[in-house]
């Protein structure tokens, strides 16, 4: 895991300077090592490019980049890992007898491949997380590669002359060239979805690589400052349409049994480290099973950590501790207090360098934190919720047709109705029937799974947008949203939830204390096997995830992990109406009275509507102080005088 940057465009004299800052803004990255590539490609162009290293494999010099092919074609800065590397070792040995190796790291292997392979069937070999620069000197051309799901980042953008390309915004924001316009687009897609967007970045003119895609650039490309069509190596749409065709036509059992080998496989493969590992653990299913698997195949001595949340906050911690245990797992548990989250937390906001509003990442960062001071890499359960039925939300869109029945008998009126008493809106399970009526509501009113799908991630879908008028309609843009034909809620998940949101959270969390976190369900291996399963065996008679649960309870007794999902929970309705009402009233009062952006009445209406336990505002009041906390951080809109 490291961070990489650089930049293409004309030459100038500050570019060694440029290099230097924005290394500096990366060093939680990659703090073992760093170093810079210079190219003069012609008398007007030049191409810079820079690294910042977190030694996991091969920590020696060897495996130090910017690294060159070994022709010289090639050179290359990566960030992540390639887990098969030794299996394209082996064919690269096969097929060139002659090769010799300098060290043993997988950046080697991967430009072995590329000179042996070509750049599209070698990234087509490659099974793991990664964003790639590579400069190809024979072609004079620039590729920038991002993985199959979107694990690792890398954003890209022209500012001034120069394409500058980098692992976090940070970057883009230290160098001489940047320009620090606002995406209005963006600050609008946030409020709607708790993150920035599809390939949009917070700042103009500055974008996500998307996953599966290579961007191609030459020197036509940067000299006309157009943006290439991405070329696409694999596409979840694509894959959902054909293994839907093609699914598995084996019987239960064998498809227990594939699944779990396919499981073993990763996680032996993701184990490989120089460096100590250990793994995150709530006790839910998917982390559980990650533990089981790497304790019994891999590492015996297994460390393993989670987090207990303050009260009134939902505690893990004992189910945690009861796998633990079970597994026979060195496990380190911290008991997180609400001062000392409130402490930190405007320094935890500033480690995503843009709008994020996803609370979990707060325990992500403590147990990302606890676990560095026992190892550097860590595995981790995410990626499985989106293909197995992981979420309330899937079950519900998938039996919707039976559900509709009680829109139309009004019984969501009703519930609305008894809600406005200050009685019944005390009553947690009374909020989840009015979510899961809301929800019945939105699928009985939309045409399409896609549609209601869109809707219902939609912060902001039964009370108005408090910005000003002329900036409601940009919200349209995410909300009508390309008819895709998805008969599952959790392939769109796939889609935006899981790149935009879950693995943006883990990794500047993790990435914030030095630590590498590796995701075994997102083999891509593993997710098209699932994906080609049929539903019952994913889902039958209200059993969500269903075939990780059976094959986990080879390894742990049932009881101790069947139990309701809960994930990493915060008490944010409770803060925002006791521990942070002070602070959170302080941003929206530096709300001018004349803001281009804001509509403060409607602010105001929704915080007082929250404190007085008329409605839960929470995510909808947490998007909006974090936006507005954004642009007093960063110098914009109203604060840019």
């Amino acid at each position: 895991m490291c961070g990489i940057f650089g930049f293409l465009g004309k030459k100038y004299k500050e570019n060694k300077v440029d290099l230097i800052v924005m290394k500096n803004s990366l060093n939680h990255r990659g703090p073992d090592h760093f170093d810079f590539f210079s190219l003069d490609i012609d008398k007007e162009y030049s191409f810079n490019l820079g690294h910042v290293r977190l030694s996991i494999i091969d920590t020696s010099s060897a495996g130090n980049q910017p690294m060159h092919s070994q022709s010289g074609r090639f050179t290359i800065v990566f960030n992540g890992e390639i887990y098969n590397f030794l299996d394209i070792k082996k064919e690269l040995e096969i097929k060139t007898p002659q090769i010799l190796w300098k060290g043993s790291s997988d950046t080697e292997v991967l430009l072995a491949g590329l000179e042996l392979f070509g750049l599209q069937e070698c990234i087509n070999k490659l099974v793991g997380m990664f964003a790639l620069s590579i400069w190809d000197n024979e072609l004079q051309k620039l590729f920038l590669v991002r993985d199959r799901i979107g694990e690792k980042p890398l954003y890209y953008g022209y500012q001034g002359d120069q394409l500058i390309f980098a692992s976090e915004l940070k970057a883009f924001e230290v160098h001489s060239c940047f320009e620090k316009d606002l995406n209005i687009d963006a600050a609008v897609g946030f409020l709607l979805r708790s993150s920035v967007p599809q390939n949009l970045s917070i700042y103009k003119n500055i974008y996500k690589v998307i996953p599966g895609t290579i961007l191609e650039f030459d020197l036509d490309t940067i000299q006309k400052q157009s943006l290439p069509k991405p070329i696409v190596y694999w596409s979840l749409v694509d894959i959902v349409k054909e293994l839907e065709k093609n699914n598995f036509k084996g019987t239960y059992k064998e498809a227990k049994e594939k699944l779990e080998q396919l499981l073993i496989q990763a996680v032996k493969n993701q184990s490989i480290s120089d460096v100590p590992l250990g793994a995150f653990l709530s006790g839910g299913v998917d982390s559980s099973l990650v533990c089981a698997i790497l304790k019994k195949y891999v590492k015996s001595n297994l460390h393993t950590f989670t987090i207990a949340m303050p009260k009134p906050g939902q505690n893990e911690s004992l189910h945690a501790e009861k796998v633990a245990n079970s597994l026979g797992t060195i496990h380190k548990s911290k008991e997180l207090n609400t001062n000392e989250i409130i402490s930190r937390l405007d320094e935890i906001l500033n480690y995503w360098d843009e709008p994020f509003a996803d609370s979990s990442q707060i325990p992500t960062f403590f147990v990302s934190e606890l676990a560095k001071k026992e190892v550097t890499v860590s595995l981790s359960g995410d990626g499985a919720d989106e293909f197995v039925y992981g979420y309330s939300d899937h079950t519900i869109y998938d039996k919707y047709k039976k559900f509709k029945i009680l829109s139309k008998l009004g019984i969501g009126v009703f519930f609305g109705f008894i809600m406005k008493f200050d009685l019944f809106r005390k009553l947690s399970f009374l909020n989840r029937i009015q979510n899961f009526l809301s929800l019945t509501t939105i699928l009985n009113n939309c045409k399409n799974l896609n549609e209601a799908h869109a809707e219902w991630r939609n912060k902001f879908r039964n009370t108005p947008l408090p910005l000003k008028s002329n900036l409601i309609p940009l919200a349209d843009g995410f909300l009508k949203i390309k008819y895709l034909g998805f008969n599952f809620a959790g392939y769109y998940d796939a889609l935006a939830y899981l790149p935009d949101d879950i693995l943006v959270k883990v990794d500047r969390a993790a990435m914030a204390v030095s630590l590498e976190s590796r995701a075994p369900f997102l083999d891509h291996r593993v997710l098209e096997f699932l994906i080609s399963l049929p539903k019952e065996f994913k889902y039958e008679k209200n059993i969500t995830k269903r075939i990780l649960k059976d094959i986990l309870y080879d390894y742990v007794p049932k009881s101790i992990v069947d139990r309701p999902k809960q994930g990493f929970s915060i008490p944010l309705t409770f803060w925002l109406r006791n521990d942070l009402k002070d602070w959170g009233l302080k941003i929206i009062e530096q709300i001018p009275f004349d803001s281009a952006f804001w509509d403060r009445k409607l602010i105001f209406k929704m915080w007082d509507e929250h404190q007085e336990h008329r409605v839960d505002h929470t995510e909808r009041i947490w998007n909006i102080l974090l936006l507005e906390s954004f642009f007093k951080r960063k110098k914009m809109l109203h604060y840019s005088g």
